[in-house]
């Protein structure tokens, strides 16, 4: 039985006797299913989320947590379930021996953070049966099934087991329903709007009209973006406003569709080409389009994007900078060189980062998301810790040494399995065809990296230039973000960087090299002033509290030491406040200041008042409005700022009355700090 050693395990952590585990059965047959597929799972490169294979570890290893809490054990258990698992499969899985570390921190990770809402998670759960029960009900709402999801991160499976104990069901379907709006809601609310069905059904008519006259290939739109980066080709369509038009003119906002373009269309996180479209003579070719361009073509279109909304079929978004084009119109379509070139820079540098990082970190490593643009590159990846300065000083230090070797990027063209036979990387989830593109770095027989991609990258990797990581930070339970700059864009950084240095270094009368030390050193002598300046501070306040004492006036029979004094922050205002309530006894102490140029006032009372129900807050109250502000705080204690000034003086004159009138008022325990 492969559940054996780990039902072994999992009896040695609850100490049940051989009778208690067949009593509990199916409890350690779950942990002991589900344990060994979140090993695998995690070992595969899945991390728990929200969709589709995420969910199903997050579920599951949810689902095998509860049921560990119902053999008794309260805390997280199921990393030593992930370890036996390895153990015993390792032999047979060398992956799950290589990712142990990984393995057992993600499950760990995903299992603390579940255990923290466990506990309120199934008591709400559990009020909700039982109030189902009293008002005569057998379904739980798919509502409610839902907000314990939302909320405590209840999967619908757990719900669903502890209701069915109880002979109860759930609304399956309105929890279904509910989960829907909220995605519906999430995609509206995000940066890019999903086009909906209606959309996507109009360019899909398109698409077929456009074949059945012969205008595009039945393939589709003829898409190369690797051989040339300009095409000759005219226009077939043009879009304003989501409708077909016969022409546009300067200033239109457009889609165009061509029998066959040579822009990059935005797919595998690398974001579309930009470029133009302009008018070229039917019998002169590219050299007619050339000259014109320089005397001004007839019409021209500056792309900002490329886009694929259905298979086959290919709109380039842009606006009409010049003149008016019409359909059939003879057309030059050019990519921009250099920001295909910055793009192909970090796109390769991507495939450079994910090699290194997988062989500081650990094999562990797997894509999972990137962006790839022209200024910048953004990489995520799985892995449960933060990278230390030196592994990330590693990391780029490995890619740039990858960079000035000058490797050649080979792309070809092979079958999937044996590319994956090779150790092509591909990633996880992602579907492929029979035929692959792979890219490969370094040389024929010691290859540095190879992934499958169907991106545009450089020829050499000297052409990247180099790289620099500018940020790195976990974007979510063991996935981390590093975002990085390449060629042009890390030369300016580079460039913006010395220039700050160096100008640091002349205001400080150092040189470049010096200016750290400098800076510690001026650092210690601020931190050393601040100090001997709060400590004047101190002294200052000391002084004054000495003569406040003396200010005591009575009313009511009551001490009360009311009076402005400088200082420099509200601290030392608390403090001095605390200084007289201390030396007076039984009293009440109101100080005011002029803080950073606004009033603040600090009125604080002693115990045996407070009992007789004097209260700070009522009394700071109708002082902080006539200086134009609020304030509160205890019985005891309380604060308030305001706006003007110049009304300080009046203010406090004023706590006499309002603490005579609080005296009138109050009756022993009327108030409570």
């Amino acid at each position: 039985d492969l559940f054996r050693p780990i039902i072994g395990r999992v009896q040695e952590l609850t100490g049940h006797s051989d009778e208690e585990v067949e009593e509990n059965l199916v409890a350690y047959r779950v942990i002991a299913d589900h344990g060994r597929a979140i090993t695998f799972l995690v070992g595969d490169g899945v991390l728990p989320g929200n969709e589709g294979r995420n969910y199903v570890l997050r579920m599951i290893l949810r689902r095998a947590a509860r049921f560990g809490r119902k053999l008794g054990l309260d805390g997280c258990f199921l990393d030593e379930v992930a370890k036996v698992v390895i153990d015993n499969m390792g032999p047979h899985y060398p992956e799950l021996e290589a990712r142990k570390p990984f393995i057992i921190t993600t499950i760990s990770q995903e299992e603390e953070r579940f255990v923290r809402t466990l506990d309120a998670g199934l008591a709400r759960l559990d009020e909700a049966l039982e109030a189902l029960v009293v008002a005569g009900g057998d379904t739980l709402s798919g509502e409610t099934t839902f907000r314990l999801y939302d909320t405590f991160g209840l999967p619908l499976e757990i719900t669903r087991d502890v209701a069915e104990e109880r002979q109860l069901k759930v609304d399956q379907e309105g929890y279904q329903a509910a989960l829907d709006d909220q995605r519906k809601r999430a995609r509206h609310a995000g940066t890019f709007e999903t086009r909906d069905e209606e959309t996507l059904k109009r360019y899909r008519t398109l698409l077929e009209k456009l074949q059945e006259e012969g205008l595009v290939a039945d393939e589709g739109v003829s898409h190369d973006p690797h051989t040339s980066t300009e095409i000759e080709t005219t226009i077939a369509v043009i879009l304003r406003d989501g409708r077909s038009v016969k022409s546009a003119k300067e200033g239109d906002e457009i889609e165009v569709v061509m029998p066959a373009t040579c822009f990059y269309v935005e797919s595998g996180g690398q974001v579309s080409d930009a470029g133009f479209i302009t008018a070229r003579s039917n019998d002169k070719g590219r050299a007619s389009a050339q000259a014109g361009k320089e005397s001004g073509p007839a019409w021209e279109i500056q792309v900002e994007s490329a886009q694929s909304p259905v298979a086959g079929l290919i709109v380039h978004t842009g606006v009409v900078t010049r003149g008016r084009l019409r359909v059939g119109a003879p057309a030059w379509a050019v990519v921009d060189f250099e920001r295909r070139l910055d793009v192909a820079r970090n796109h390769t540098a991507t495939h450079l980062l994910h090699s290194e990082l997988r062989y500081i970190l650990g094999e562990h490593i797997q894509q999972a998301g990137a962006l790839v643009g022209p200024g910048r590159l953004r990489f995520d990846f799985t892995h449960a810790a933060l990278l230390t300065q030196d592994e990330l000083a590693a990391v780029n230090r490995s890619v740039n040494d990858a960079i000035l070797l000058n490797y050649p990027v080979e792309t070809g063209e092979e079958s999937y399995r044996e590319a994956i036979a090779n150790g092509v990387i591909a990633l996880f989830g992602d579907k492929y065809g029979d035929r692959v593109r792979v890219i490969r770095v370094g040389w024929e027989d010691d290859p540095f990296s190879q992934e499958l991609c169907g991106g545009t990258h450089v020829k050499e990797t000297g052409a990247i230039g180099l790289f620099h990581i500018v940020s790195e930070e976990g974007i979510g339970a063991g996935v981390r973000r590093i975002e990085a700059v390449t060629g042009r864009a890390a030369l300016e950084l580079v460039e913006r960087q010395m220039g700050v240095l160096e100008r640091t270094a002349a205001y400080l009368g150092v040189t470049a090299e010096e200016v750290d030390r400098r800076a510690l050193t001026l650092l210690e002598e601020l931190q050393a002033a601040r100090k001997q300046v709060q400590q004047l501070q101190q002294d200052q306040a000391r002084r004054q509290f000495e003569t406040l004492v003396d200010q005591a006036e009575s009313v009511g029979g009551v001490s009360l030491v009311s009076a402005r004094v400088s200082v420099a922050s509200m601290e030392i205002l608390r403090e001095m406040s605390d200084w007289v309530r201390d030396r007076i006894g039984s009293g009440v102490v109101v100080l005011g200041a002029v803080v950073g140029e606004r009033p603040a006032i600090v009125a604080a009372v002693t115990s045996d008042l407070v009992e007789r129900g004097v209260d700070a807050r009522r009394l700071i109250k109708p002082l902080a409005r006539h200086v134009g502000g609020g304030g509160g705080g205890k019985a005891a204690l309380a604060q308030a700022g305001g706006k003007d000034a110049s009304q300080l003086d009046s203010a406090l004159g004023r706590a006499s009355v309002v603490l005579e009138e609080m005296l009138a008022e109050a009756q022993p325990g009327a108030a409570s700090a």
